[in-house]
C-alpha cells in the first residue's frame, strides 16, 4: 500500500475508506449483472459465472473481473453491448434537460483531503486526458471508457449517480466556463467542463466544476458536478458518492504507481 491518507466528506458526513470500498464492491457486482443481462459472459479463471455465482464474488475478484471484462470489450464492443440502454438514457437526459430550462442546476458535492499526493502529481494525471484514460475504468465501476478525441475533449461512457443506465457523452474541459458559483476562499479552479450527448451532440446541463488548494503535505479538493433541475434527486445524491469513489481511487492509484 502506498503512503497516502485520504479523508472524504459527502454532504457533510465523513466516509471512511472501508465505506467507499464497500460501495465500490456493490457497484462492481451491479455492473457485472448488468453486462451479463445484456449478453456478456462473466468469467472467473475462464469459467462462466451464473448470477448467483457473481453474487458470491469477493471485492477483489469482482473489481478485477469487471475491469477485465470492460477492457476486453473495448469502447466499440461496450457501445454495442449497451446499445438499447444508451438510447434510453439519451432520451431521458433530453427530457430532463428540456423540462429544466431556466431553472437552477442541482449540485452534487464531495470533499477530499489527501496527504501523500501533491497538487502537481494530481493535476498531471487528471487534467491531461491522455493520462486520465489510463485510470478511469479502474477508478469507478460505473466508468466504461474514456477516449481522448483531441486536447481537452474526450468521448466517455458512465452511469451518472449510480442511477439508471449508462450514458455516452462528449466531455470538454473549459477553463472559461461561466462560473456556476464563487470559488471558496483560498481555493483555485482545478477543472471545469461541459457535456454533450455523444450520439447526436445534444448539449446537456452536466457540468463539472472542481476546486482545490494545496496543503503542506497534500491537497484539499472540493468536487462538484451540476445537473439539470429536473434530473432525479436520487441521481444527484448518488453522484456525490460516485465522485468520492472515483477520486479517492484515482489518488490511491497515482500514489501506488510511483
Amino acid at each position: 500500500m502506498s503512503n497516502v491518507a485520504i479523508e472524504c466528506t459527502v454532504d457533510g458526513q465523513p466516509y471512511s475508506a472501508e465505506q467507499l470500498d464497500t460501495l465500490r464492491h456493490v457497484r462492481n457486482l451491479h455492473v457485472l449483472h448488468q453486462m451479463k443481462r445484456l449478453g456478456a459472459s462473466i468469467e472467473l479463471h475462464d469459467n462462466p459465472l451464473s448470477d448467483d455465482e457473481i453474487d458470491f464474488l469477493g471485492a477483489e475478484d469482482a473489481h478485477d473481473i469487471n475491469v477485465a471484462t470492460t477492457l476486453a470489450y473495448g469502447p466499440e464492443g461496450i457501445r454495442k453491448l449497451f446499445a438499447e440502454p444508451l438510447r434510453t438514457s439519451d432520451r431521458r437526459w433530453k427530457e430532463w434537460n428540456a423540462a429544466s430550462a431556466g431553472l437552477p442546476l442541482q449540485q452534487a458535492r464531495a470533499e477530499i483531503k489527501v496527504t501523500g499526493v501533491t497538487l502537481e502529481e494530481f493535476r498531471a494525471h487528471v487534467v491531461d486526458f491522455d493520462e486520465l484514460q489510463k485510470l478511469v475504468v479502474a477508478a469507478n465501476p460505473d466508468h466504461f471508457f474514456f477516449c481522448p478525441q483531441k486536447p481537452g475533449v474526450a468521448r466517455a461512457m458512465e452511469t451518472f449517480g449510480m442511477y439508471g443506465t449508462p450514458t455516452e457523452v462528449l466531455v470538454a474541459s473549459d477553463p472559461d466556463l461561466p462560473a456556476p458559483f464563487d470559488l471558496d476562499e483560498g481555493f483555485q479552479l482545478f477543472l471545469a467542463g461541459h457535456t454533450e450527448l455523444a450520439g447526436d451532440n445534444t448539449p446537456v446541463d452536466i457540468i463539472a466544476y472542481h476546486q482545490c488548494r494545496p496543503l503542506p503535505d497534500g491537497i484539499h479538493i472540493k468536487l462538484c458536478a451540476l445537473f439539470p433541475a429536473k434530473a432525479p434527486k436520487e441521481l444527484v445524491e448518488g453522484h456525490r458518492l460516485h465522485l468520492a469513489v472515483e477520486f479517492a481511487a484515482t489518488l490511491e492509484m497515482i500514489a501506488a504507481a510511483r
